[in-house]
């Protein structure tokens, strides 16, 4: 009954424009939020699911019609395959200071997500920190052709999970998308409608186009 209290509420806030629609959706999520820094501003139509699993800084802007999901992902019962260090815990969602989420952006979280500080998410981009896969990357000799449906029986999918992490001062360029495993360094840009699968050694301070990198 709480939880559907809570759901009502947060569908009655999450479209209230102006000044008091901002006011209301921070005074009611920082108590909601893992952590919460002061300055928090959420624009109309953003969707959050499980802010008990994000961490804000200060001065966080998430702008319209962004959608954030948090809470771990349940491996029991799943195949499954980690990419890359594991250093956030699943499910969690941390935002550095001065962070823009720019407008139709979406962050799932379920492997683990880390935003820097002084960091913008460029409009339509796209983080995913657990996905499917076509084939079992644990095992050669299996030749299924998994299904890339999240309805389909679990026996049926195979996924990929792995932190994503994107340093101090970095950016991500519009509609980029950015899966399970993928690293970004202090400094770095990534440019407009580029995918980093996970497996990229990127420099810092350094300018990404997977366009380029795929035309080389």
């Amino acid at each position: 009954m709480r939880n559907q209290f809570k759901s009502l509420f947060e569908s009655l806030i999450r479209n209230i424009g102006g000044a008091l629609g901002r006011k209301l959706r921070y005074f009611y999520y920082k108590t909601q939020f893992k952590a919460c820094g002061t300055n928090i501003i959420i624009e109309e139509g953003v969707f959050i699911e499980n802010p008990n699993s994000m961490s804000l800084g200060n001065d966080i802007w998430i702008d319209k019609d962004s959608i954030l999901l948090g809470g771990p992902f349940n491996s029991i019962g799943r195949k499954f395959y980690r990419k890359g260090l594991e250093e956030i815990n699943w499910g969690d969602l941390i935002l550095g200071d001065n962070v823009h989420i720019a407008p139709f952006s979406l962050v799932q979280a379920h492997g683990g997500v880390k935003i820097g500080n002084n960091v913008t998410i460029g409009s339509g981009s796209k983080i995913y920190s657990l996905s499917h896969h076509y084939k079992n990357l644990n095992d050669k000799l299996d030749t299924r052709r998994y299904s890339f449906s999240s309805m389909a029986p679990k026996d049926e999918q195979f996924l990929i999970i792995g932190n994503v992490s994107i340093g101090d001062n970095a950016a991500v360029g519009l509609n980029s998308v950015l899966l399970p495993g993928s690293k970004i360094p202090n400094g770095t840009w990534v440019a407009v409608s580029s995918v980093l699968n996970g497996g990229e050694i990127i420099e810092e301070n350094s300018i990404y186009s997977s366009r380029t990198k795929n035309n080389e």
